[in-house]
């Protein structure tokens, strides 16, 4: 097996990629000195450190969103070489072979390209001349061939029901997620208060920017407030038909928020006022509640409300399994867990009645090891059944004792 500092590797890779990425953008569109300030901001974020050493693909499209944006920028430069808008195609495609939800980022990109034509004296232009439109043509060029694949992913058993619908709750939770790396309602009245003080001074810093910014500085702050404002305004009317929230699904564009605070904080500094300097002091204060809080939190699952221990289960079962046990799966979730860590070994059966197993399920396809009958009667002596919250399948043999982790647990058949 490979190491998991290895593993995470890549993820805390791109995650520093994007902050050096998104600090060069910034010192473009408004100075060094004001993107040293956004920049340390980023840097700060709680859940952008939170999904910068998981083992998913979220820092990495974090990543190609925030390159995307750059040669976006570079390609609405007067005079800019059209080698820009190619790399811009080619990003948007990678980047929806990476995470799906980076859609959201390109439809922000669209609505300020949109916004840029209303504004500017081409409006009049025909609408097949607009160079974003043939970049987009392309990317959906390029995607085609794996068009068959997304939409049977679309209906695979990988989809967990842990969605939420975009509540007035959810979206003020986004900036507590942020800030502080805590859910609306597990705020205490100190946290509450820190996190309303942090709240209002963005506000203000945001709100003191766009008074005193230039044109192309507004157009600049616009596109940050799309950046992480047009995925939460889609997500709001989806959730009229499905659910389809969760925290970790906005950490590829939280970026672009806290650049927005970044770069109003800094524009807001350069008024010497003392204002400033409180409303700078807070909003510090609060990313550094949220990183200590990060780092006592840790891998915590606000979906399930547990903190995992899957590694710790998975030693107690191979411990003592050696050619005479098994472990037995509830479902493809808790097996692809196991399988990072579980002895070869140790064989891992798993139940599940679906013909198909796409998505984060697709390595266990077609395996010999599915179980199909939530009645389980293998040849072995011991038997580890690991499941999450309640049992639901019948093993034979005796329980000879449970070992739980929170709602993760184990129990022994012999």
């Amino acid at each position: 097996h490979w190491d998991v500092f290895w593993l995470r590797l890549l993820s805390v890779i791109a995650l520093a990629a994007s902050i050096v990425v998104m600090g060069i953008l910034l010192k473009r569109l408004f100075g060094a000195r004001v993107a040293a300030v956004a920049v340390l901001v980023v840097a700060l974020s709680p859940l952008l450190l939170r999904y910068g050493f998981e083992i998913r693909m979220y820092s990495l499209a974090s990543l190609i969103g925030v390159t995307a944006t750059y040669a976006m920028v570079r390609a609405n430069e007067q005079h800019a070489s059209r080698r820009w808008w190619i790399m811009y195609a080619v990003l948007v495609a990678v980047g929806m072979y990476t995470l799906y939800y980076l859609a959201l980022l390109w439809v922000a990109h669209a609505v300020w390209m949109l916004m840029r034509v209303i504004r500017s004296q081409k409006r009049d232009e025909a609408w097949y001349r607009w160079p974003w439109l043939w970049a987009y043509g392309g990317a959906v060029a390029l995607f085609l061939p794996w068009l068959p694949t997304f939409l049977r992913q679309t209906t695979n058993g990988a989809l967990a029901p842990i969605g939420q619908p975009m509540t007035a709750d959810t979206v003020l939770g986004v900036a507590s997620f942020n800030l502080l790396y805590q859910p609306l309602w597990q705020l205490d009245m100190i946290h509450s208060i820190l996190y309303l003080m942090a709240l209002v001074a963005a506000i203000f810093a945001v709100s003191y920017a766009w008074r005193y910014a230039t044109r192309q500085q507004r157009s600049s702050l616009l596109l940050l407030a799309a950046y992480i404002g047009v995925p939460i305004g889609v997500l709001v009317v989806v959730s009229f038909a499905r659910s389809m929230y969760v925290e970790r699904y906005l950490s590829h564009v939280a970026i672009g928020l806290m650049a927005l605070v970044g770069i109003s904080l800094g524009l807001w500094l350069a008024s010497r006022s003392r204002q400033a300097l409180l409303g700078a002091g807070v909003i510090i204060l609060a990313l550094l509640v949220g990183c200590a809080h990060l780092v006592t939190t840790g891998n915590y699952n606000f979906q399930r409300m547990s903190r995992p221990d899957v590694k710790g289960i998975s030693e107690v079962a191979t411990s003592t399994c050696r050619d005479k046990g098994a472990i037995v799966a509830a479902d493809p979730y808790v097996a692809i867990e196991l399988m990072a860590y579980a002895s070869s070994t140790c064989p891992i059966y798993f139940y599940s009645d679906s013909a198909y197993l796409g998505g984060g399920y697709a390595p266990l396809n077609g395996s010999p090891n599915q179980l199909t009958s939530k009645q389980v009667d293998l040849p072995y002596e011991r038997l580890y059944y690991v499941y999450y919250d309640t049992p639901q399948l019948a093993l034979h043999g005796e329980p000879r004792g449970t070992i739980d982790s929170d709602n993760l647990h184990v129990t022994i058949y012999r």
